[in-house]
């Protein structure tokens, strides 16, 4: 026999090994489901995305379980194994997946002919052969048929699920169980969220907010880990809605805060939760960004969040806080719970429903036992009110029973206060008269203010007019205000006003009304003073205010001021708005000319 013959059979001989080696399920009448077998896996860890001719020659790893735990993976994985249909006649079963993913691409071999099928979170639901939640597929086998499964999986979540094999009988059934245990799972959740809500409204507590956001939060969360708002939203939406993680994580903090009162018996712990609520804060903007590593991120922080609070609470039960020991035992039925779901999407926990389930299972015992802890939290309320009602009626008769002997004393007390207050009325008095003379005043400068400016100089003007002398009048304004304090800022525009007061001061009689009658602006009213004389004293104001130099902060400025001038006499019978309404008009002018000078009003 030829070396070609030998070499023939032994290429023809590695071609058919995988095939043999393949893990395979063996359909017999009396077995409906089949939830324990092997399968191969391959990682296309280089991201090649190989056809279904490449990937039957590609090296897969050695059987696993069909039940998997893999972490998080961020190429596609494949999974193969074979169905052989011993039966007496053709068999329908449904390849069910326990998990939902983003992408399932199912490839069947049977008799040289290789069919595909699309399922996950990418496939809207209507699209799917069976429209269920979970990836399902129908198999149709003939009388002894043999089918290769290939199945290639892309997720950002967690690489973790089970492949089940089961009649379409068996698997009606179990949807409708399934079905049955969310609708009362569901149920109760919302129940115990209205009711608490009910008395946040009554009560205004927030930690029964906490409480109530905390529950709609998880609710949210195991709807999106079940798929059961799969069939009303879109992917997009669906990704975006598992933020409702973190959230649910921040509002559990925020309700363990106030239940223990943490702020107040451990300020610590308290900020070190702070601190996490900030890091889940980051989680929650992360994931918005990029979900797959906000997501990652995310379950690292929540490992050490749960030992921090159980921490908590077995510190605050040793204090003898009733309240922490039913958080306790509720937070250990979670913990336990979520530790297996998160260990389980790093991959570090084997698969099982029953893990699967352990936070759903977990929260709605935690959840009941939050729920009693608050009905305690209120009759212990009621309890201390009681207590307190009590107390007061103690105190009120204790109170009456003193009030007599009290009342002689009181008399007395009484007359020695009347004398006190003459006193005190005396030195009210004194007060009102230095009270008066500040509300004059203006704090800044020490000029009058525009109130005291307008009486004074109404009187003086009467004056004037009684006894036929002259009466002028200057309204000065500092130039360029505003830049100076956009410039330096308004500390520095204080500086220049208490300067050009000071200047003006200097520069003025004792007999003249000096007043600060606006922001920036000043008014001078001179009795006995004609135009003349008060343009000198306007100019030598305006001189002096020119060539001095203010200093701050080691800088240096210099301001100028125009000022308007107006003169009356005798003979005038113009009221105060007049006059000065006739400097303003010479001040505008003074503005308009170029500022930095006198004008007189003609």
């Amino acid at each position: 026999m030829s070396l070609r013959f030998y070499l023939l059979i032994i290429f023809l001989f590695n071609l058919a090994l995988p095939l043999y080696a393949m893990p395979s399920i063996i359909l017999e009448n009396t077995k409906p489901t089949y939830t324990n077998f092997s399968v191969e896996i391959f990682e296309d860890t280089q991201n090649k995305d190989p056809t279904i001719n490449e990937i039957q020659t590609a090296t897969f790893r050695k059987n696993i379980s069909n039940a998997f735990s893999l972490g998080y993976k961020i190429y596609p994985v494949w999974f193969r194994f074979s169905i052989y249909n011993q039966t007496q006649s053709s068999a329908n079963m449904i390849l069910e997946m326990t998990e939902m993913f983003h992408n399932v691409d199912l490839y069947t071999l049977s008799n040289q002919t290789i069919t595909h099928e699309k399922n996950g979170l990418q496939v809207p639901i209507e699209q799917r052969t069976i429209q269920e939640i979970n990836p399902s597929f129908l198999l149709h086998f003939t009388k002894g048929e043999r089918k290769q499964i290939y199945i290639k999986l892309t997720s950002t979540y967690g690489f973790f699920g089970a492949f089940y094999l089961k009649t379409p009988n068996q698997f009606r059934k179990d949807t409708q169980v399934q079905n049955n245990l969310y609708i009362f799972y569901f149920g109760a959740i919302i129940v115990i969220a209205l009711y608490n809500l009910f008395i946040y409204l009554y009560l205004k507590e927030k930690i029964y907010i906490y409480y109530v956001l905390y529950v709609i939060s998880f609710a949210l969360w195991a709807s999106l880990y079940r798929g059961l708002l799969y069939n009303y939203i879109d992917l997009n939406t669906y990704n975006l809605l598992q933020i409702s993680i973190p959230t649910f994580f921040i509002m559990l903090i925020l309700f363990s805060q106030s239940a223990l009162k943490t702020q107040k018996n451990f300020p610590y712990i308290h900020k070190l939760l702070n601190i996490f609520m900030i890091l889940m804060g980051i989680s929650f903007i992360w994931m918005l960004v990029s979900l797959h590593d906000g997501f990652y991120f995310m379950n690292i922080i929540v490992i050490p969040i749960l030992p921090i609070l159980l921490f908590l609470a077995i510190k605050a039960s040793m204090h003898g806080y009733f309240i922490a020991k039913i958080y306790l035992l509720a937070l250990l039925i979670y913990f336990v719970g979520m530790c297996m779901v998160t260990l389980l999407a790093l991959g570090l926990f084997p698969y099982s429903l029953t893990v699967r389930n352990a936070p759903v299972l977990g929260s709605f015992f935690e959840v009941i036992l939050f729920s009693l802890l608050l009905a305690y939290r209120i009759n212990l309320l009621r309890q201390e009110k009681l207590q307190s009602q009590e107390k007061l009626l103690t105190q009120e008769h204790t109170e009456k029973s003193r009030l007599f002997h009290m009342v002689a004393d009181k008399t007395m007390a009484l007359k020695k206060a009347k004398e006190r207050l003459e006193k005190e009325l005396e030195k009210k008095k004194i007060l009102e008269k230095y009270l008066k003379e500040q509300a004059s005043t203006d704090s800044m400068t020490g000029l009058m203010n525009r109130r005291a400016f307008f009486d004074k100089a109404t009187k003086e003007l009467e004056r004037c007019q009684r006894y036929h002398t002259a009466l002028s009048c200057l309204i000065i304004d500092i130039d360029h205000f505003k830049k100076v304090n956009d410039s330096y800022g308004h500390h520095v525009g204080d500086i220049v006003i208490k300067f050009i007061a000071e200047e003006i001061l200097k520069n003025t009689r004792h007999i003249d009304i000096v007043g600060r009658i606006g922001g920036e602006e000043f008014s001078i009213m001179m009795p006995d003073t004609d135009n003349e004389d008060a343009f000198h004293l306007g100019e030598r104001i305006r001189e002096k205010i020119e060539k001095r130099v203010i200093a701050f902060d080691d800088k240096v400025i210099c301001v100028t001021v125009s000022i308007g001038l107006c003169s009356v006499n005798h003979k005038d019978t113009g009221t105060l708005q007049t006059i000065l309404q006739q400097s303003d008009d010479a001040l505008y002018q003074a503005k308009e000319n170029g500022r930095n000078q006198i004008i007189e009003y003609k």
